[in-house]
């Protein structure tokens, strides 16, 4: 069964909810609540796929990335056109970091589906994280600041160079530059010192920004989510586990195909004394790592927003973009939920970028062993139910949209290529 049959229309909700960031990720969230009745705008600084939903309304606004307080006066503007109260849902850090820093200048109009500042910061700071959950005996990986680089012991390598953050809000044009470099170095692997010494030299510029961190065995496949709904009272009233089936890079990207399946209840239960214990609020998005030879899982990060495939969990009986707007709303309070649906029944998948990926990009990636054929590829998406991020039937423009951009960007590839033949072939006979 694929997911994307009409829903039946509900007579709409008079509370409305904005969805920033409109990428794959604002997309789910905008169709699960749009088809349940709920007035929906997607607010976003630029056109992306979950802009073109017949579920929302777009409205442009200003990029907390480099314009955070013009974001926040435009944010207050609008919200004068609403009578009750909107709800406010972010899909990327940045956005993330900007309501919680004015949420309390925001409450008047709107509930910002957000956790409290100093939680939002310290879990994005991976450094302010790694510390705290050494502290407290959380799972995570042994870390190194750049200061103190050259105290790793030979035996911790393999190890990896992150980013202390990736994106984080702010009023400066320099940090669009950072964000789009720290976006390359979100996992560096490090196989020696002398590697860790040339990488060292080499972002000089931008070593206070890094940390190092032991590494986790394992590609992508390793990668296990724990998602989540919080209320105001630190209780976990939804929760969903699956796991990363292919990401792209294969070693530590995006999520392409996730799936739902179990993960021990002893993970379960640490994110649930975790969101207690650091007073958490709002989605937020637990990344476990299995290592490869141990079978240990490590607590890799915690996202305090929806993430990428948040788009299965309504096909998996928890609903957490239903579950948090029906208790921000107070339209309906669930007892806690968790998924339950048995492993890797229900999927989920960006068709487009996956059979590319498949078929010829993990090869060019240097990981040829996740290259496969189109009947392959296609096998290795049999599920009982499988979400197509993209494209739905009741939806159809967003997928228009996404097969209309991946054509757009094949044919650039493909120009470039005809023009460094040509040029390398002018090379070869003197011109």
């Amino acid at each position: 069964m694929i997911d994307g049959i009409l829903f039946p229309h509900r007579r709409p909700l008079r509370r409305h909810a904005l969805v920033m960031n409109c990428y794959y990720n604002g997309l789910a969230i905008i169709r699960e609540l749009g088809r349940r009745g709920v007035p929906v705008t997607a607010m976003d600084c630029e056109r992306s796929v979950g802009s073109y939903s017949r579920y929302a309304r777009y409205v442009r606004c200003p990029n907390p990335l480099t314009e955070e307080e013009n974001f926040i006066e435009f944010l207050l503007g609008h919200g004068q056109r609403y009578k009750q109260r909107a709800i406010l849902f972010p899909t990327n850090d940045h956005w993330a970091v900007a309501l919680a820093r004015a949420k309390h200048r925001l409450s008047e109009r709107f509930i910002a589906c957000v956790a409290d500042v100093e939680v939002v910061e310290s879990l994005l700071d991976k450094r302010r994280f790694t510390e705290r959950a050494q502290r407290a005996g959380w799972p995570v990986p042994r870390s190194w600041t750049s200061a103190d680089r050259n105290e790793i012991p030979p035996e911790a390598y393999p190890i990896v160079a992150k980013p202390i953050c990736r994106r984080i809000a702010s009023n400066s044009e320099q940090n669009r530059r950072e964000s789009e470099l720290f976006d390359r170095l979100r996992l560096t692997v490090l196989q020696t010192p002398e590697a860790l010494r040339r990488f060292s030299e080499h972002h000089a510029d931008v070593l206070a920004k890094l940390f190092f961190q032991e590494y986790v065995r394992g590609l992508s496949d390793s990668m296990y989510t724990v998602g989540v709904y919080v209320d105001a009272g630190h209780n976990v009233r939804g929760l969903f586990s699956g796991r990363k089936v292919r990401g792209f890079p294969p070693d530590s990207g995006d999520c392409i195909v996730g799936e739902v399946r179990g993960v021990p209840r002893t993970l379960k239960d640490l994110t649930q004394r975790i969101c207690r214990e650091i007073g958490y609020h709002g989605i937020a998005e637990f990344e476990f790592k299995r290592d490869a030879a141990s079978g240990e899982y490590r607590l890799i990060e915690i996202n305090p927003r929806s993430w990428s495939w948040i788009g299965i969990t309504p096909s998996c009986g928890v609903s957490l973009p239903w579950i948090a707007y029906a208790d921000l709303a107070g339209v309906e309070r669930f007892d806690p939920l968790e998924s339950n649906a048995p492993d890797g029944s229900v999927k989920w998948v960006r068709l487009l970028d996956d059979v590319q990926n498949c078929v010829y990009g993990n090869r060019r990636a240097g990981y040829p062993e996740w290259g496969m054929s189109v009947g392959g590829w296609f096998h290795s998406l049999r599920a009982d139910r499988l979400v197509i991020a993209e494209f739905s039937s009741d939806d159809p423009t967003p997928g228009l949209y996404a097969a209309y951009a991946k054509l757009r960007a094949l044919l650039a590839l493909v120009c470039r290529k005809i023009v460094a033949r040509i040029r390398s072939v002018m090379r070869s006979i003197g011109f």
